[in-house]
């Protein structure tokens, strides 16, 4: 696959992204877990760049935390940062990038890419990010498997269905508009 110089801008902006929606946290005080809006736009890079450049967009995030740039959520960053309870959280991104745009590819070659199908996509790369940071967070607090479930998957569920029907409406809208003036391609 070759990457055009406007995937490799639209790659740089959903880093970019990525790192300021992970600055909107919430922390909550029986999880160490914050809710934040980087999922929201992982999978809106999803939809929008194509599997390899949206897997990038994230393999760059996490770089820029490893390496010292404050950008992950409460302006951390550094391989604690990532080796921490949130952590698999973070390495899940460029996997549930990946995942969702592949799904969404799938669609578009049988011609049946709608709404419904990115919601479809962007549940499965949730659960993706989810299976991802609950063995971590079990692993890295010492947990067990069900309470891990419970602290961080329990509350934060409902707002991550609603931050991906809401980014399958708006990436669906933003998707059809970059195709129209060749802006991205299929």
């Amino acid at each position: 696959m070759k990457i055009s110089t406007k995937e490799i801008i639209l790659t740089g902006v959903f880093t970019a992204l990525t790192s300021v929606l992970a600055q909107v946290s919430i922390k909550i005080p029986f999880s160490p877990v914050p809710i934040t809006l980087q999922v929201l736009s992982v999978c809106l890079a999803a939809v929008i760049l194509r599997k390899k450049c949206s897997a990038l967009s994230q393999v760059a995030y996490i770089l820029l935390g490893a390496c010292g740039f404050p950008v992950f959520s409460s302006l951390n960053s550094g391989l604690n940062a990532i080796l921490g309870p949130t952590g698999g959280y973070i390495i899940s991104f460029p996997f549930v990038a990946y995942i969702i745009s592949y799904i969404i590819e799938k669609f578009e070659n049988h011609k049946s890419i709608s709404r419904f199908s990115i919601c479809f996509a962007m549940i499965t790369g949730l659960f993706t990010c989810y299976a991802f940071g609950t063995v971590w967070l079990a692993f890295a607090l010492r947990l067990s498997f069900l309470k891990a479930l419970a602290m961080g998957i329990g509350w934060y569920l409902p707002l991550d269905i609603l931050k991906v029907v809401a980014s399958s409406f708006i990436g669906y809208e933003i998707r059809a508009a970059l195709l129209k003036v060749k802006l991205i391609q299929k």
